[in-house]
């Protein structure tokens, strides 16, 4: 580790590309977020990123979760009578000590804030993405990002503000985007259903343990669920790619044209006519009317205030 951290100059040009690598993942986290979005920090509340002032029942539902922390101030946007989307920039810290960041915020989290929990885990993640050996495997697709100096500088940056909280043992390897999802944070239960190499380790590390995979699955299940009946659209979307994919739960395709058919109902850019038609090429009458049956139950708990 330490010599890692002394050699940062030497990998400055591979981190470069780790630095592309973690905006496109916080760009996947957020969908919908566009570079002209503003950052949450700087969004009012009760106030929608894209600043319109929300009606008073969505300004509501959005002060509640933020006076619960279980979003961010300023990244609720509504969509329709009940659904929305968390939205926010990809910098979430300030320039600085990580370590430093870190310790402002566990008072907060010791206290029950599950958002400054989960921001705890995005420092982490950040460091032990510019400082572990994945910045190895980046190095060779360098060349192709056109990655410049602003790049450069950022990578060198970055592992200067993480040397001492990669030091500091007990938070470098805590288990914060579990403890931030069972808080409540809606970002993290988010993440922790996306990314279950954070929960369980490697796919080795899952086949040795079974129990911990299932384990991992019925919870992420769970939260998934949980935010989708409260009208999550960023995690409606997931549902409807898992369906289409497999993954968390077995590949459906007549669930995956149930969930885009939800998508298209919110909003065309959430999931276009074209979609549709893509998901019902292969399927039958039956599959397609299915599915549509399905799709009005699915928007019905999602997005329909009760």
């Amino acid at each position: 580790m330490k010599k890692r951290l002394i050699g940062f100059v030497t990998l400055a040009a591979a981190l470069a590309v780790a630095a592309v690598a973690v905006s496109s993942y916080r760009q996947q986290e957020t969908a919908g977020t566009t570079p002209q979005e503003s950052d949450s920090s700087g969004s009012q509340q009760g106030t929608p990123a894209h600043g319109k002032q929300l009606p008073a029942s969505r300004a509501t539902a959005a002060q509640t979760l933020e006076s619960e922390n279980k979003i961010p101030r300023g990244s609720y946007k509504a969509v329709g009578p009940k659904a929305y989307e968390i939205v926010r920039g990809n910098e979430f810290r300030p320039p600085g000590d990580a370590l430093a960041h870190v310790k402002q915020l566990m008072q907060r989290s010791e206290s029950g804030d599950a958002t400054a929990t989960y921001e705890i885990y995005r420092t982490v993640e950040q460091c032990q993405t510019f400082i572990s050996d994945r910045a190895d495997n980046l190095a060779d697709s360098a060349a192709s990002v056109g990655a410049g100096n602003w790049f450069l500088e950022r990578s060198e940056r970055i592992l200067k503000e993480c040397e001492s909280l990669a030091l500091d043992q007990d938070i470098y390897h805590a288990d914060w985007l579990s403890k931030a999802a069972a808080m409540g944070s809606q970002e993290a239960m988010r993440a922790y259903s996306l990314s279950p190499e954070k929960a369980i380790g490697s796919l080795d590390d899952a086949i040795r343990d079974p129990a911990k995979l299932e384990a991992w699955k019925e919870t992420a299940t769970g939260y998934l669920r949980e935010l989708e009946a409260q009208g999550n659209v960023n995690v409606i979307s997931d549902m409807a790619m898992a369906y289409t994919y497999g993954g968390i739960v077995p590949a459906d395709p007549v669930a995956a044209l149930a969930y885009t058919r939800v998508l298209n109902r919110l909003d065309p850019r959430f999931a276009t006519t074209n979609d549709i038609a893509t998901r019902e090429k292969n399927l039958s009458s039956q599959q397609k009317e299915t599915a549509r049956l399905s799709s009005n139950e699915i928007f019905k708990n999602c997005c329909i205030p009760r």
